[in-house]
């Protein structure tokens, strides 16, 4: 029991409980940039800043566990969809084919990995291309919901590259687990 309450998976879920501020303060805004809740500015901070500090938890106290590899891009995936789906002003300003291609990305990723990593001696992890993959499309919503035009756009297409990109080195590492552990099993 120990082994599940570590800094690592500690951090991961104080990150998955961060949507909840976000998505309040987020929805309490009036769109007018000088109004924007400071609070929200932490909890965005917090939660993007979270993300790299539970993975050094875990590599610095040597506490990397199969649960850990587990909950990190679950936690990343409930403040990513949280804000997607319930924060007003991401939600109004994000384009419907890039909630799309992030939902059916996240949902793919997660849902494979597992199912290969269940069958499989090794655990299921984020790579690095995944980790810069919810960088910036945190940074993509900040700009669109800020307007900040050409840079959102730009970040946009940047995010859709790096996810796409990211997209292929899980599957190409979910087959080769595949190959190796679940089909001869």
């Amino acid at each position: 029991m120990n082994k599940l309450f570590t800094a690592a998976n500690t951090t991961s879920v104080a990150r998955a409980l961060m949507v909840f501020p976000i998505v309040y303060l987020l929805n309490i805004w009036d769109g007018v940039l000088a109004h924007f809740p400071m609070w929200a500015v932490f909890w965005i901070t917090m939660a993007i800043f979270s993300d790299y500090l539970d993975g050094w938890f875990a590599r610095s106290y040597h506490e990397v566990s199969r649960f850990g590899k587990f909950l990190d891009p679950l936690a990343d995936k409930i403040v990513t969809f949280g804000i997607l789906f319930f924060a007003k002003p991401v939600s109004q300003a994000v384009p419907g084919w890039f909630i799309a291609f992030v939902v059916l990305r996240e949902l793919l990723i997660f849902g494979l990995g597992y199912l290969v990593s269940k069958d499989s001696k090794r655990d299921m992890q984020a790579n690095r291309t995944g980790k810069w993959s919810v960088f910036l499309t945190s940074l993509t919503f900040i700009l669109l919901i800020f307007k900040l035009y050409p840079w959102a756009d730009y970040m946009l297409y940047l995010t859709v590259a790096v996810g796409a990109v990211s997209f292929y080195f899980y599957m190409k590492l979910y087959y080769q687990l595949y190959l190796v552990d679940v089909k001869k099993n």
